[in-house]
This record gives C-alpha cells, structure tokens and sequence, in this order.
C-alpha cells in the first residue's frame, strides 16, 4: 500500500498508463481489418491493459486516502 508521500506520483503513473492506452486502442480497428483478429485481440488487450491497471491502483489505494484524510481532520 502507499502512504500519503506515495499518492502525489498519480499523475506521471496515469499520463504514462494513458500514452500507452490511447495509441493502441486507437490501432485496433486498423490492425483488425487488415490483419485478422488475433493482432486486433492484442492491441486490445494492450490498450485495455493500463486502465485496468488504474483502475485496481486506485482500488487498492483508497483506503490509505480515507486514512491520510482522517489524519487531516
């Protein structure tokens, strides 16, 4: 878990999860029409890949958030 120094470096984690995100879910349609499914099937799971990453970041991170904003009360 992070503690409270740790949750200032969000943003750089999810500027770089997007920079990976964006391109490859942009690529899919192309990739997928003119080479078949299986390269369609990895640029998606290339570009899906960081946001579920995100997703369980902030997931398991929310808890020590509740807990720096008690301490702040």
């Amino acid at each position: 878990m992070a503690n409270a120094k740790d949750l200032r470096d969000e943003m750089v984690r999810i500027v770089v999860c997007m920079i990976i995100a964006v391109p490859a879910l942009a690529a899919v349609p192309f990739v997928g029409t003119r080479f078949g499914d299986f390269p369609e099937f990895i640029a998606l799971a290339i570009g899906v890949a960081p946001i579920i990453y995100l997703v369980f970041w902030a997931m398991f991170n929310l808890n020590s958030r509740l807990a720096a904003l008690e301490k702040q009360k």
